[in-house]
């Protein structure tokens, strides 16, 4: 679990929705989110998150960056806060088409593993 260092404003920035810059950014804001609001808390926020983490051209490193994050988020709250936030790890997969597609295209572009 990354802990975002207090005093710089970027948790506070997080946690009012600005876009996570980094994985660990990422997994920050949905845990601080999970955790305070898990009740009320619509997925569609969760995935306004991983939207703007992404941007408008994911690469490789974004989305195996987002992959983690939604991941290890997961196992942090089931962990220290017995949330069972198994929206995460479906929302991670709600990704896979869109994955496999990036990944057809770079094998094109670039070739096959050898």
């Amino acid at each position: 679990m990354p802990y975002i260092k207090s005093g710089d404003g970027r948790r506070e920035a997080l946690q009012q929705g600005e876009p996570a810059l980094l994985a660990g950014e990422l997994n920050y804001q949905i845990f601080f989110h999970f955790k305070h609001y898990y009740v009320n808390l619509p997925m569609e926020e969760i995935k306004k998150f991983v939207d703007n983490f992404l941007g408008e051209k994911p690469n490789y490193q974004r989305y195996n960056d987002m992959t983690g994050a939604l991941i290890r988020c997961y196992i942090e709250l089931k962990r220290r806060l017995n949330i069972d936030a198994e929206e995460l790890i479906n929302l991670c997969a709600d990704y896979d088409d869109e994955i496999a597609k990036y990944e057809d295209l770079k094998c094109k572009e670039n070739g096959d593993v050898e």
